[in-house]
């Protein structure tokens, strides 16, 4: 790293990256730069994760990048195998049903606490937002579906106003990124979801609390069942339900 420029030197090529350059601790950045490439896929679930050659693609020093992945271990998106190294982990189809099980009871909470605490402002970018899924989705545009659902959801539980739940529901959401990389985007289930999103905003928008915890535990039910039907559709649940590898400890796919 140029500590005038603030370039960073990335598979070979050189681009300027702010995050090196804004106030923060350096650890914490490295970690941004390396779980960013991790959940979009660009890292692969069962790599090995090589501290040498990851500090020189950023352009740092082995340190910040050693600590960098124990808080990503902590996180539970890396594991390190004694004797082996540290690898990005694999999630296997048993443990996605239990991270989905828990969104499930924090959708449930966030809904009740957007309804009796979202403001005017807030549920105007959420219907901004709802309107931005409903012209992709009738354009058939399932990447800008996607795109604008992970942000919707993002704003859903900061708006809740409960930072532990919002904090909580983001690590999960990044671990089932691990298992599944991009949302379930067939026309019929893009029409659905959008339509649940509709459910619960008029729920939150009227302030009952029951019908938005309601709107969103169905969301997210349905949305896992969604993630099932599809997988059970492909074929892919047994290749899903045994790759990578797994910590100690963790419960084999068959349920």
């Amino acid at each position: 790293m140029d500590r005038r420029t603030g370039e960073v030197k990335i598979c070979g090529s050189q681009r300027r990256d702010s995050r090196l350059r804004r106030p923060g601790a350096l650890t914490d950045q490295v970690r941004e730069i390396i779980e960013r490439k991790i959940v979009a896929g660009e890292i692969p679930a069962g790599q090995k994760l090589n501290a040498n050659a990851l500090a020189k693609a950023i352009g740092v020093s082995r340190s910040p990048v050693r600590e960098a992945l124990r808080a990503l271990e902590q996180a539970e998106l890396v594991q390190a195998i004694p004797n082996r190294g540290v690898f990005v982990r694999a999630v296997d189809l048993a443990e996605a049903i239990d991270l989905y099980d828990i969104r499930i009871g924090l959708a449930r909470q966030a809904g009740r606490l957007l309804a009796a605490r979202v403001t005017d402002e807030q549920l105007g970018t959420l219907d901004l937002l709802y309107r931005d899924m409903e012209r992709a989705r009738a354009s058939g545009d399932a990447d800008a579906y996607h795109r604008t659902n992970l942000v919707f959801h993002t704003r859903l539980m900061e708006y809740a106003g409960n930072r532990a739940l919002a904090a909580l529901d983001e690590r999960i959401k990044k671990q089932l990124r691990l298992f599944l990389r991009k949302g379930i985007s067939g026309p019929g289930q893009l029409r659905m979801s959008n339509a649940d999103h509709r459910a619960l905003l008029d729920a939150i928008a009227a302030g009952d609390a029951e019908a938005a915890a309601n709107a969103y535990e169905r969301h997210s039910i349905t949305g896992k069942q969604r993630m099932l039907d599809t997988l059970s559709r492909s074929g892919a649940m047994d290749s899903l339900a045994s790759r990578g590898p797994r910590p100690a400890g963790r419960r084999s796919a068959s349920r």
